[in-house]
């Protein structure tokens, strides 16, 4: 593996400058969220068949996603762009809403010294093209999105999003049974967490980390309340809490320092359900790099592979 974990290579300066908006965000139900505050992206137009430009806006502040060392968070990069996967699905290809969006990979890396904090929220130009495009009948079935993201003309980094579209039908059907879980995940109590921080936290809230007698291995502490990561009911853990666990694992096992970061290469296999023991390992292979394996496995199968690329920091930032 080299220092660069996101498969595709393209030229880290933008074709063109496209006009795009940042004034107001777009529609909450386009990118599959019940609150306001939690739209990122503000713009959406179409360049070609199959290629598309939206805006995003990344706030300065954010309840989850906070500045570390001086600069936005990775995550908060990788969020936008899974966002505008939902409005290109939906508005770009015309997905019904209802229909399940599932992602299989979410590989990203970035480059921190072009997010790094202004007097104003960093606004992001989102190039995506889709290959591999496929249909169902007259329906998206789904594609490989590639995402380069530009702040002011400069490359902020890129990410490769395969996913797929199914019916609800579809979906129940592969979901038979999970309803038995999630009625009574509210009734398992959520163990205590690590040392808020020992992953770079400072609210116990928001740590997804809780202690177990092994080395290197967490209990996932599904995040089940958070207004953030559960923005709205499901059915199951979101990826996003997924990457924010692998996040934590990484972070405890560099304590003190602060280590960013700055490239994800993470697969998931399998849903994790709800109020289920779910454990977080950091693996001992040697990769070349900075780079660190965390994996998330329920009942004796790995559900989410993750490859994260660190960016080390100090002793003393957080």
């Amino acid at each position: 593996m080299t220092s660069s974990i996101v498969a595709d290579t393209v030229t880290e300066e933008s074709r063109e400058q496209p006009t795009v908006s940042f004034e107001q965000s777009l529609p909450r139900r386009w990118v599959h969220r019940a609150a306001n505050t939690e739209v990122l992206v503000t713009s959406f137009g179409e360049r070609g068949e199959g290629d598309f430009v939206l805006g995003a806006q990344l706030p300065r502040a954010h309840a989850l996603y906070g500045p570390v060392a001086g600069g936005h968070d990775p995550l908060l990069f990788a969020e936008a762009v899974r966002q505008a996967g939902l409005v290109v699905g939906h508005v770009g290809f015309g997905v019904p809403y209802g229909h399940q969006f599932i992602m299989d990979t979410l590989d990203y890396e970035v480059k921190p010294e072009a997010l790094r904090l202004a007097d104003t929220p960093a606004q992001i130009v989102l190039e995506i093209h889709c290959e591999n495009i496929k249909w169902r009948g007259k329906t998206f079935a789904g594609a490989n999105m590639h995402v380069h993201g530009y702040r002011d003309g400069v490359f902020v980094g890129r990410v490769t999003l395969p996913y797929s579209c199914i019916s609800p039908a579809a979906y129940a059907r592969i979901r038979a049974g999970c309803d038995d879980f999630t009625d009574t995940a509210d009734q398992v109590k959520l163990p205590e967490p690590v040392p808020p921080w020992r992953v770079g936290r400072d609210c116990p809230s928001d740590v997804l980390l809780a202690p177990t007698p092994h080395e290197r291995t967490w209990l996932l502490r599904d995040g089940r309340t958070h207004p953030v990561l559960f923005d709205h009911p499901v059915d199951h853990v979101p990826g996003m809490t997924a990457l924010e666990a692998a996040r934590q694992a990484v972070r405890f096992e560099f304590c003190p320092a602060t280590v960013l970061p700055v490239g994800m290469r993470t697969r998931f296999h399998n849903y994790i359900e709800l109020g289920r023991s779910c454990f977080v390992r950091v693996h001992d292979e040697p990769i070349e790099g900075d780079t660190v394996r965390v994996t998330l496995e329920q009942e004796g199968r790995v559900a989410v592979d993750s490859t994260v690329l660190v960016r080390r920091l100090s002793d003393e930032t957080r």
